[in-house]
């Protein structure tokens, strides 16, 4: 979805549940009735614990994360009934918003919008084949997570105009911008999931509070094919500078491999803080996406892209030393003295077919460095589609 398509889409009244387009912003659509998801969820068997040995099976089971997301205490002193616990939910929280907030116009969409709207993410979302009016499954590329001075502010608390106009609210904050890596992608517990990936341009100058984004929402080791990390993501590891926060060295090698997966979310209630009453937790799920080629991890593979890298480095320097830059002393030169119209014409030639050579050697470089992510977005693109077709959703159920 473009910035402007959630101009086009945006509900006239926050908090109306409009009559939706398959393809029309996050608030206009019905939020799932928690005791729909109950029901569904009472007859099947338990989730996959994070304790538990990968079982033998070749396709991609769900694996839940250890960290649980405290969002508040509740009044409840012992375990209460699904529906008790829709009651609570709708209470605790505004319609589209499953977060705490005083801002009812502070929603999925406006969060969507901030970031389609600051080129930080590409969105599709892939409406249930059975329900028109509910999406499966969602694919996001985050394509660049901005500091506050890469977007223009001065404080994180000034307001800051969209880039497309037309939409309800005026601007955002930086706040807003944080609020929304995390917020944007909590549409709707227990039965959607994300396909996550990075464009391979993102920007490596990456602000140090992503690194909590990366904390809950990052795949699981357990999940990962059997020695990738251990033998690709090592081999890799030898070509980078070492990183002084943790998790960089896994989310640059999620960018320059282009390496996707896939992450659901859902509330539970259970105690979580010493002598205190019943609290309520997000958790997350995480499964590898099995469409990936994993033949991109080769040895040969990680070994060609840095070497490409290197090339094309190379190459550009090259030819920023072929156009020196002048200082403004420099620029008035005095008049060369005339020379023979056929000596002139022959040199300016040759200077040109040299400055063009190197300029084509580069872009030759450069489209062969960004060929392997523009297939395997191919890839991506090709397998979502196969996947609407077939009508089945990424996603399983949180007791499966």
């Amino acid at each position: 979805m473009t910035a402007s398509d959630y101009v086009k889409n945006q509900p006239h009244i926050q908090g109306k549940i409009l009559t939706p387009n398959p393809y029309s912003a996050l608030a206009e659509y019905p939020p799932l009735s928690y005791a729909k998801a109950a029901a569904e969820g009472s007859t099947s068997k338990a989730t996959v614990s994070t304790t538990k040995e990968p079982e033998t099976s070749t396709k991609p089971t769900y694996y839940d994360k250890p960290q649980k997301q405290h969002l508040m205490t509740t009044q409840f002193t012992k375990p209460i009934t699904l529906p008790q616990l829709k009651t609570f939910i709708n209470r605790a929280f505004y319609p589209h918003c499953p977060y705490p907030t005083d801002n009812i116009n502070k929603n999925h969409t406006f969060y969507d919008f901030i970031l389609v709207d600051s080129r930080s993410i590409e969105v599709t979302h892939y409406p249930d084949p059975k329900d028109k009016n509910s999406i499966a499954y969602s694919t996001c590329k985050i394509l660049n997570i901005y500091q506050s001075k890469d977007l223009g502010f001065i404080h994180h608390h000034s307001t800051k105009p969209f880039v497309t106009p037309g939409f309800h609210i005026q601007g955002y904050t930086y706040t807003d911008y944080q609020n929304a890596i995390f917020r944007a992608f909590y549409i709707r517990p227990y039965d959607h999931s994300w396909i996550f990936s990075f464009d391979q341009s993102c920007s490596k100058a990456i602000p140090g509070w992503f690194a909590e984004w990366w904390y809950w929402f990052e795949p699981l080791d357990a999940i990962y094919p059997t020695n990738l990390l251990k033998t690709s993501f090592e081999f890799y590891k030898k070509h980078i500078p070492d990183q002084p926060i943790g998790p960089l060295n896994k989310i640059y090698f999620h960018i320059d491999m282009g390496i996707p997966w896939i992450c659901s979310w859902h509330f539970q209630l259970s105690l979580h803080l010493q002598d205190m009453p019943y609290s309520l937790l997000r958790e997350f799920r995480v499964k590898w996406w099995e469409k990936y080629n994993l033949d991109r991890c080769s040895y040969s593979n990680i070994q060609k892209y840095f070497d490409t890298i290197k090339q094309a480095t190379h190459a550009a320097q090259t030819v920023s030393k072929s156009i020196p830059l002048l200082l403004p002393s420099q620029r008035q030169q005095p008049t060369p003295k005339p020379s023979s119209p056929a000596t002139s014409t022959a040199s300016s030639s040759e200077i040109k077919k040299s400055k063009q050579s190197k300029k084509e050697k580069l872009a030759q470089l450069i489209d062969q460095l960004m060929h392997s992510s523009s297939d395997e977005e191919g890839e991506v693109n090709h397998d979502t589609q196969d996947l609407k077709l077939r009508g089945k959703s990424l996603h399983q159920s949180p007791k499966t």
